[in-house]
């Protein structure tokens, strides 16, 4: 494995587990380097899960391969020129956030659409029960039910992405250009990409959007939870109403756009077991989130 000298790349951007750096040498290489005590076997599995989901043909980062930089792991990729995350041009351009929802909505779509061959990637159920074998949060009742839950999700060869959020879509779109002008759209982050429910996926985006505190998203997205919001309602009216009808599909006839918020709430509490996963413990704000997603649990598999 190479050990690489930091010197010859430039910051580019930072996020929870790491940073990106850009490679002063060659402008088509971008390196994403993971903080020091990261562990090891998680950085392998990324960049194998990276190679495949770049083999099927979901729009990705072409990666490279792994390297050292003292005692931090990271992965290099072929850089995308010109690429902004949503997240990032929608504080750029907040005034723009229901044409992204629209456009981060079909591109979810199109992502739910892509099948998964058989025996490639995980399966996403089983990697959430192992996340609720790990819970120390929730007591014996309560993760009997949430077990129960997950195992009552309909199996699926569905492609989701795992981490599916305004981060980890990356635009080429240049800011103050028509959404109509030539650009490319790219997934990134692609760790937790299995085979399943897509409606985890989208627990995910109502964990970030409605249920992150605002310290959290102001952080981690660059804009307010209002900007979040109003992101949500956009999109769940793409996603679920567009003309797919995937509101009808997934809840049936007559659902509506203002009783998504409480359907996808049992998927939000169960995405919410990945962030206890990784930070060891859920942030207050998702507590009430949790005991009201186990209501409804407990009240669907009775």
């Amino acid at each position: 494995m190479e050990e690489i000298d930091l010197s010859r790349y430039v910051l580019s951007g930072a996020g929870a587990n790491g940073e990106s750096y850009d490679c002063i040498d060659d402008d088509s290489i971008m390196l994403k380097l993971y903080n020091a005590g990261y562990p090891v076997q998680p950085v392998i599995d990324e960049l194998e899960i990276a190679k495949k989901v770049y083999a099927i043909g979901v729009p990705s980062p072409e990666p490279g391969e792994l390297v050292r930089c003292g005692g931090r792991m990271g992965i290099r990729f072929r850089k995308i020129r010109g690429k902004r995350s949503f997240s990032r041009a929608i504080a750029d351009e907040p005034e723009r956030v229901e044409e992204y929802a629209r456009e981060f909505a079909r591109h979810g779509k199109m992502l739910h659409s892509t099948v998964c061959p058989e025996g490639m990637f995980p399966s996403q159920k089983e990697l959430y029960l192992s996340f609720l074998d790990a819970d120390r949060s929730l007591d014996a009742n309560e993760r009997s039910t949430v077990r129960s839950f997950i195992e009552s999700m309909p199996d699926s060869d569905t492609a989701v992405h795992g981490d599916f959020h305004i981060g980890n879509l990356l635009t080429t779109l240049p800011e103050g250009s028509p959404m109509t002008d030539p650009h490319e759209i790219f997934f990134i982050d692609v760790g937790y990409f299995a085979h399943g429910c897509p409606l985890l996926d989208i627990g995910m985006m109502a964990c970030v959007c409605l249920h992150s505190d605002e310290e959290f998203v102001m952080k981690e997205m660059h804009v307010t939870k209002d900007v979040t919001a109003r992101f949500w309602r956009v999109f769940v009216d793409e996603y679920f109403f567009g003309p797919e009808k995937l509101g009808e599909k997934w809840f049936g006839e007559g659902v509506r756009a203002s009783d998504i918020d409480t359907l996808i709430l049992p998927y939000t509490a169960v995405k919410m077991l990945l962030v206890e996963f990784n930070a060891g413990a859920f942030p207050p704000s998702f507590i009430p989130v949790i005991k009201d997603a186990l209501k409804l649990m407990a009240a669907r598999l009775s």
